[in-house]
């Protein structure tokens, strides 16, 4: 019965080794690569900014969700004054 297991067990232990190893190559090559951010091209307001001293600090973008207002909507007259 030890034979019949030990064949399974030992290719096991090989696959496992070999993926680990696999891993740890990928992990540490990873670590290698600089991971600095991508400047920002020059002429930009950014930039620009920067080179005048200033800060620029992003805008919120608007809420694609508007409440309505509360009430009726305002009605158009039909002959405007004049």
């Amino acid at each position: 019965m030890a034979i019949v297991l030990r064949k399974p067990v030992v290719i096991a232990a090989i696959v496992a080794t070999i993926s680990m190893a696999a891993i740890f190559l990928v992990d540490h090559t990873n670590l290698i690569v600089d991971r600095q951010p991508a400047k920002n091209p020059p002429g930009t307001t950014f930039n620009t900014a920067n080179d005048a001293g200033a800060t620029v600090s992003p805008t919120q973008p608007e809420s694609p969700i508007k409440p309505t207002p509360p009430g009726p909507a305002p009605v158009q007259p039909a002959i405007p004054a004049k």
